[in-house]
């Protein structure tokens, strides 16, 4: 089967791995083809590759007819947020005319809860994911129904859970809440069901299906790199005095060489 044409969009693909899991969501024409579902994040980096070439085989694609491509920028694990963004890169530059588009991780979790639960327009919907030990990335978005994507009400910010739930507490309107944040932080929930007008769904981890599609159907294509979307500062960039001292370098000779390399324009050519 080869269904490769001019007419229509074409081949499109969807990638996420930005939290607990790889979602691989390939269409043609704005219809589902094939989608997948791995949780196995702490071994992504070994099976994209390979299941995205089994999906093109069993679909009759040659990735580089691929029209359009839609990754999830983050905010969320940056292994993950890389591995996608790093293949669709790749992919870009095989593909002539190949576009992108970055979706964001927590606009995705919004919009799953509106359409699952079948909002109504202007919905209050709170997202809270996991970032880090006491810390939550959050953002407050509103329900545009269930044909467009739930849009942002506020910027997306770093937080503790205490600081995001008094947050949302102090919306008196029906709407919901959901997010790898409330799995994390199972006081949260608790506390939350106090407010009887406030729906919690601390089982919406991960976006669905229909919502990625829906977002990458109202994507911003580009032939350019998606640029990922990091809110807590990197692990490793935090500890670099201690790796340095470990590795025998100079704690602020290796800041300064890494900041460097930030900054250093990319040598490949397309």
């Amino acid at each position: 089967m080869d269904m490769d044409t001019d007419e229509g969009t074409g081949w499109e693909l969807i990638l996420n791995a930005a939290e607990g899991a790889l979602q691989l969501v390939l269409t043609h024409d704005e219809e589902l083809v094939c989608a997948q579902r791995w949780a196995r994040s702490d071994r992504a980096t070994e099976i994209l590759a390979p299941v995205l070439a089994d999906m093109a085989r069993a679909c009759g694609l040659r990735l580089r007819n691929l029209r359009r491509i839609a990754c999830v920028r983050g905010p969320g694990s940056f292994t993950g947020v890389r591995l996608v963004l790093t293949t669709a890169a790749a992919l870009r530059r095989a593909a002539p005319g190949l576009q992108l588009a970055g979706l964001d991780y927590l606009q995705a979790l919004a919009t799953t809860a509106a359409m699952d639960r079948r909002l109504p327009y202007g919905a209050p919907i709170a997202v809270l994911t996991h970032a880090r030990r006491n810390l939550v990335h959050f953002q407050p978005y509103v329900s545009y129904g269930w044909s467009i994507p739930a849009q942002p009400a506020g910027d997306v910010r770093l937080c503790t859970p205490d600081e995001a739930c008094e947050h949302i507490a102090a919306t008196d309107i029906p709407g919901a809440v959901c997010g790898s944040g409330l799995d994390r932080n199972p006081c949260l929930p608790e506390r939350l069901a106090e407010h009887a007008r406030l729906l919690c769904l601390d089982q919406l981890r991960l976006p669905s299906i229909d919502a990625l599609r829906l977002l990458a159907r109202h994507g911003d294509y580009d032939r350019a790199d998606i640029e990922p979307l990091y809110i807590r500062p990197c692990d490793a960039v935090d500890n670099l005095p201690q790796l340095a001292q470990r590795m025998g370098l100079d704690a602020d000779e290796a800041r300064t060489e890494l900041q460097r390399l930030l900054q250093r324009a990319p040598a490949s050519v397309e």
